[in-house]
């Protein structure tokens, strides 16, 4: 039997009432992140759902609360979490729509850009120091070459690097000192502004936690540090699809909770629970090829960095070679708005040809596109930032490779599978219990749940339903 509970309260639903549940697998969009299917359904206007509502109906009444906390059970167990809104109210009921409302997730915050928020300043200090925390500070300041930082500008005493360091007195240049910023701390801090919680195996893996937004804003002349002027022209949504195209990482959003959880895809494509669906599923199916069998992976490269013209190999495009068993298959192409910079072979630092944002160099409009670095900390006594650490490079070619550590299991997913269209008739524990992240196993065989459409009935007993199912 089906239940609806608006703000924690249960309303009255007519006899035949009926309603449908459509979720989508977040592995298979690089894009956006999909959200559960709208879908409209009906309520009688009894005393119970009118005072629920806030009488709405009545012509006297305003409209004050938009969106209504809305949980959904069968048989006592709960299988969807999201919002309510109204369409509109007629005579004898009331029309109303599910979301899970991930377009407004992060409320007035979502369609700014971080570079237009504010997360906080700080007073200049008289010094710097070259050690960072990347679990509790908000940024560092690496050691960067670019001798085109002031562009046709002298700048008497500049040496052709950002952040440039003494390691004899210890002490930084006073030009063209640029802070990094941590992206951990850059999560948190917008997490604290909009109530939301960024967790999961990427926030927790040790390398990735030194992840750092790269900027060329500089401190020269600045009394104060605006922590918004070195971040990059990404809202939080474009920053987290990015990520998302660079790691492959499975994102899953709680609304109502304000949980933003962070994993690997890799790590659900190695495989992990098991449900057999064998006895759950019709013989009747629909069997298609999956077409666009090979990744293309790639990130924009900045075409005002001197030093990506031509593209260096270990950062050009990877594409899935045509083998016999891929021949015909067309591309997947998966995009990353995040980059990074290139390292000298010979000094180590990361290095770039690019000028940046300075009083001395006032001319210069045009901004990096968004980069990640790792924090590397001192080498040689020298503090450094470069786009690999530990078990990481964030590009697409040579040792440690992005392909490698986040792609491998999904390009040979790719190469393998098929589409299988089935219905399906689950239990209410079968849908209370269903996840993404599990395979299920029909007849000797595994796949991950693409999209998964249910009709709730309030009738007890099972649930049908239509899966698209790719095989593992």
């Amino acid at each position: 039997m089906i239940e609806i509970r608006i703000e924690g309260y249960a309303v009255d639903l007519t006899p035949d009432f009926s309603l449908v549940l459509e979720r989508f697998n977040p592995l298979l969009d690089f894009n956006a992140f999909p959200s559960n299917r709208v879908y409209g359904f009906t309520l009688p206007i009894t005393p119970r759902n009118r005072r629920i509502l806030g009488y709405f109906e009545q012509p006297q009444m305003g409209y004050t609360n938009r969106k209504f906390r809305c949980e959904k059970f069968v048989d006592g167990l709960l299988v969807e979490r999201g919002f309510v809104k109204f369409q509109d109210a007629k005579t004898h009921e009331y029309n109303l729509y599910f979301s899970q409302n991930l377009n407004e997730a992060f409320g007035d915050l979502q369609q700014i850009p971080l570079s237009q928020i504010d997360l906080g300043s700080q007073a200049m200090p008289s010094s710097f120091s070259a050690v960072a925390n990347p679990l509790t500070d908000p940024f560092c300041l690496p050691v960067i070459e670019n001798a085109g930082f002031y562009g046709n500008q002298g700048v008497s005493g500049f040496g052709g690097r950002m952040n440039s360091y003494d390691t004899g007195t210890l002490t930084y240049a006073a030009d063209a000192r640029v802070p990094q910023f941590f992206l951990r701390w850059v999560l948190q801090q917008y997490g604290l502004l909009t109530g939301w919680t960024f967790t999961g195996d990427f926030m927790n893996h040790p390398d990735l936690q030194r992840l750092l937004l790269y900027n060329l804003y500089s401190l020269d002349g600045a009394t104060t540090i605006r922590y918004q002027n070195h971040l990059p022209e990404l809202t939080m949504p474009q920053l987290l699809v990015s990520l998302r195209q660079l790691f492959n990482l499975f994102v899953e959003f709680d609304v109502p909770r304000k949980r933003c959880t962070i994993s690997f895809g890799e790590t659900v494509l190695a495989g992990g629970l098991v449900v057999d669906w064998t006895q759950k599923v019709a013989s009747d199916f629909l069997k298609q090829p999956d077409l666009q069998s090979r990744p293309e992976l790639s990130y924009d490269i900045d075409a005002n960095d001197a030093l990506m013209k031509p593209i260096p190999a270990v950062h050009d495009k990877y594409t899935t070679p045509e083998t016999s068993s891929s021949e015909g298959g067309s591309l997947t192409p998966i995009r990353s708005r995040l980059s990074t910079l290139p390292t000298n072979p010979v000094s180590g630092r990361a290095m770039t040809s690019q000028p940046g944002s300075s009083i001395h160099n006032k001319d210069n409009t045009n901004l990096p596109i968004p980069k990640l670095l790792f924090w590397n900390g001192l080498v040689a006594g020298e503090p450094r930032a470069t786009c690999a650490q530990g078990g990481y490079s964030l590009t697409w070619h040579g040792a440690n490779n992005l392909l490698d550590t986040s792609f491998q299991r999904f390009e040979q997913f790719k190469r393998d599978t098929f589409l299988l269209k089935k219905n399906v008739f689950l239990t209410p524990a079968d849908l209370a219990r269903f996840s993404f992240q599990q395979r299920v196993h029909i007849q000797g065989v595994h796949y991950l749940v693409g999209s998964l459409k249910m009709k709730l009935g309030s009738k007890a007993g099972v649930i049908p339903g239509e899966v698209d199912l790719w095989r593992v």
